[in-house]
This record gives C-alpha cells, sequence and structure tokens, in this order.
C-alpha cells in the first residue's frame, strides 16, 4: 500500500494523471527489475517540461514588475486599481462572527437544478452573449447584494493555468484564483 499526501499547493488536480502514471511506472520498473535479480534504480523520466520552466516563461512573457513599461507592471497597475476599493470580506447580516482563529474547515451546499432551470439559464447567457458561468456569477453577486453585502463584491474563482499542451505531463500548481470584482449600482435586476 502506498498513501501519497501532496500539498495543494506543489500540485493542482490535473498534475495527478502524470503524478501517478510515472509511480506506477517507476514501480512497475523496480518490481520487474528486483523478480529478476537486477537492481533496484530506474532511470527517472522528467517531463520534456518542468514546472520552472513555465516560471521562466512567465517572466520572459510578462517582464520585470520593477520596469513600469513592462506588459506585468500594467497588469499590476490595473489590478490594484480595480481591487483598491473592495472590501477584504463580505459580512452578511445572518453571517455567523468569524472565529479569532481560523480553523480553515469547510462545508459542502449540494443544489439540484432541474433541465428546464439549466435551459432557462444557458439561453440568458446566449442572449446576452456570455457564458453560463458569467450569468451564474452575476446572479450570486446579485444576490449577495440583496442579502445586504453591498455593491462591491470580490468573487474568486479558480482558473486553469496550462496554456500550453507541452505542460500537459508537468507536475505543479498551474491554476490562478483572480478575484472578479463585481460592481453595481442601484439594485441589480436579472431577466
Amino acid at each position: 500500500m502506498l498513501l501519497l499526501l501532496v500539498h495543494h499547493i506543489a500540485c493542482d488536480g490535473w498534475s495527478f494523471a502524470p503524478l501517478t502514471e510515472d509511480l506506477t511506472a517507476a514501480y512497475e520498473t523496480r518490481r520487474v527489475a528486483s523478480a529478476e535479480g537486477h537492481g533496484h534504480d530506474s532511470p527517472a523520466l522528467a517531463p520534456a517540461v518542468q514546472y520552472a520552466d513555465y516560471g521562466l516563461w512567465q517572466r520572459d512573457l510578462l517582464g520585470d514588475p520593477d520596469d513600469p513599461a513592462s506588459p506585468l507592471a500594467h497588469q499590476l497597475a490595473y489590478w490594484r486599481r480595480q481591487l483598491a476599493d473592495l472590501p477584504e470580506q463580505v459580512d452578511l447580516p445572518f453571517a455567523r462572527p468569524r472565529p479569532a482563529t481560523p480553523g480553515y474547515g469547510g462545508e459542502t451546499l449540494s443544489v439540484a437544478w432541474d433541465a428546464e432551470l439549466h435551459r432557462r439559464l444557458s439561453a440568458l447567457a446566449q442572449e446576452t452573449g456570455t457564458s453560463l458561468f458569467m450569468v451564474l456569477q452575476a446572479g450570486l453577486a446579485a444576490l449577495l447584494t440583496r442579502l445586504g453585502a453591498g455593491t462591491d463584491i470580490p468573487v474568486g474563482s479558480p482558473i486553469a493555468g496550462r496554456t500550453d499542451q507541452s505542460l500537459d505531463r508537468s507536475v505543479g500548481f498551474f491554476r490562478q484564483h483572480p478575484r472578479h470584482p463585481q460592481r453595481h449600482l442601484g439594485q441589480p435586476r436579472l431577466p
């Protein structure tokens, strides 16, 4: 039995397929070599692209944050402006107070949608030239506003960061977690 415990900062969900395939291949190579009386060393095959390569690509693409003309400096300035006035947390009138020491425990709320609701939401997305995700995010922000969270709501969502096929076999944390400012003026209205 083998237990593999990997912290999420070192490995995203996509990484588990190549990681388990590589571990299985290495184990099988050693098992066969041991059964045949050979040595136990098997050469590890490194992927063509390492996580460090991804970091270097990002640096080459975006430039130095200290260079005011770099794309990274422009993006950082843009997002600092966009996120400057957003609250650190959304306080709802019915929410329980936060504990002094975070527990990092989470809960799951499962919601079942019928096919008709899905069809109507998808039609709304198509009518407005947006994605179903954008419709749902706008609905969540409108609901939070109506529940008393205010008109500036930070909503975060993980997005995949593997933008090149050469990263498919690499192990690392490639996801990004941008915050999307949801700003409402007055009472939001959804069709």
